[in-house]
């Protein structure tokens, strides 16, 4: 008999609590102000099948009524005691689907001596989906701490977040540079260093392991870019340095002694270069257009004697013309220069329709996460004119990605405490102009607070990486598949 009325009482209880959650608050006074939420989710674009927003209340106050509703459906309403507000996903995921492109508000009472009602946060709803998955390294900050890292996707549709390659299983190697083929899950290119050395290659149900060192390389290759027809894959062979400096804006100074630029044909595991891309000069980190036709990266002069030239060297932004039925290049076009703009260019990345180029800028060098001084800056490649975007803050802007459809871009972001490095997500419209960018949503809203590593290199991608953490170990602890060079690639086509 107890515990049957036991469960009565806790039905009854459960039964009090929904009611109390749906009532409306009749009795407040409005204050003349949006209120104050971690993460800033006021005003911004968002997708309709982003993860919810998840926040926590900064006013004071002893109870909290939250309503979020649009033109369609129904609201969702939240009322108790916690500032940490927590949004149901179906009933998000519902909502927005029903309201693209209109206006999501978000209503907000706080109790104090009696209700308080905020100025309505207004976001809007664009129909352009994100892509669902975003793949990212996660490093310590710290210098010291560096070999504790891994490689993980998240589900941006819900908080799902899932290890393709954790480095304790592999002596602390460092594992970095990946990189997908037009955002297609099933192509993948993750370089490791020191443990277990070598390039991973994913393409679709193959899974391999290489060592793209050669006797005609300088280096095994590093940072990838994958040609759009996915049977070829361009590399920066670096040899790479790191100083630490007493530039408060910098903890540490990532340089190459060398570096050129080689390509990796998948199908026939076999490397191949041109002396327009591996000069005396210090060609890095390539990038296709996406019809295929033209090979952009940046370039420094060689290093001298001078520690000034191989610390504060600054890169110019270049391509080269390249025909993919012959293996062969054209000429090097120079599209800005580090003498115009007074800063170093890095990270160039095109977007899917070809128009546009996002690249990075700093003070020196190309190794931005370890910079307070470093902007996202945008190219018209029809008029070749460029500009700050004004997603930028006053902290550091680093690598950035775009979505397959080329409506969002996410890049890393140090604004919340100039330390960590997160991803933001910026709506981009058909006119070009970027959107006040969010945080990636966490279950926990209050998780930016805790949470000590860096997001680096995020990678939109449209699906799930179909290799998880145990079969990306067995794979790395192999020995890996030597590669052949070919000084004549043009013959093989």
């Amino acid at each position: 008999m107890f515990k049957l009325n036991h469960h009565i009482i806790l039905v009854l209880i459960a039964i009090f609590n929904l009611l109390a959650c749906t009532k409306n608050v009749n009795d407040y006074y409005t204050e003349n102000k949006k209120p104050s939420i971690f993460p800033d989710y006021t005003d911004v674009v968002i997708p309709p099948n982003i993860a919810p927003l998840n926040f926590t209340v900064l006013e004071k106050g002893s109870r909290y009524h939250i309503e979020i509703s649009s033109e369609n459906g129904g609201r969702i309403i939240i009322e108790q005691s916690s500032p940490k507000i927590c949004i149901p996903l179906r009933k998000w995921h519902k909502l927005l689907m029903e309201n693209k492109s209109k206006t999501l508000n978000i209503d907000v009472y706080v109790k104090k001596e009696s209700w308080v009602k905020y100025t309505s946060i207004r976001d809007s709803i664009v129909s352009e989906n994100l892509d669902n998955h975003l793949v990212y390294r996660l490093i310590n900050p710290v210098i010291v701490l560096w070999y504790k890292m891994g490689i993980y996707q998240r589900n941006l549709e819900n908080f799902e977040e899932k290890a393709i390659y954790e480095n304790k299983s592999e002596k602390d190697g460092c594992v970095n540079c990946h990189m997908f083929c037009k955002n297609n899950p099933d192509k993948m290119s993750l370089h490791f260093r020191q443990a277990y050395s070598g390039t991973v290659i994913l393409n679709g149900d193959s899974l391999k392991k290489i060592n793209t060192k050669t006797e005609k390389t300088i280096a095994a290759a590093a940072y990838p870019s994958w040609h759009p027809d996915g049977d070829i894959i361009a590399y920066s062979a670096n040899q790479i340095n790191q100083d630490f400096v007493s530039d408060y804006t910098k903890t540490s100074n990532v340089w190459d002694q060398v570096s050129d630029i080689v390509l990796y044909d998948v199908k026939r595991n076999l490397i191949f270069s041109d002396p327009k891309i591996s000069t005396t000069s210090r060609e890095n980190l390539p990038t296709w257009s996406p019809d295929g036709k033209w090979m952009y990266f940046i370039s420094a002069p060689e290093v001298s004697e001078a520690l000034n030239n191989q610390i504060n060297c600054q890169y110019d932004l270049l391509r080269i013309a390249f025909d993919p039925n012959t293996y062969t290049f054209g000429e090097v076009d120079t599209i800005l220069t580090s003498r115009q703009t007074g800063l170093s260019i890095t990270f160039p990345l095109i977007s899917p329709d070809g128009q546009y180029i996002v690249f990075a800028m700093t003070d020196i060098g190309y190794f931005t996460i370890y910079h307070r001084i470093s902007d996202l800056y945008i190219m018209d490649l029809q008029t070749f004119e460029y500009r700050k975007l004004d997603i930028n803050s006053t902290s550091n802007e680093s690598y950035h990605s775009w979505s397959s459809n080329g409506r969002w871009l996410c890049f890393t972001s140090k604004r919340t405490d100039n330390i960590h490095s997160l991803p933001y997500f910026s709506y981009f419209d058909l006119n070009g102009n970027t959107h006040k960018p969010f945080v990636m949503p966490q279950e926990d809203p209050e998780f930016y607070n805790t949470f000590m590593k860096n997001y680096n290199r995020p990678e939109l991608v449209t699906g799930e990486v179909k290799v998880n953490a145990i079969e990306m170990r067995d794979i790395v602890y192999g020995d890996p598949q030597s590669v052949i060079y070919e000084d004549n690639p043009s013959s093989l086509k």
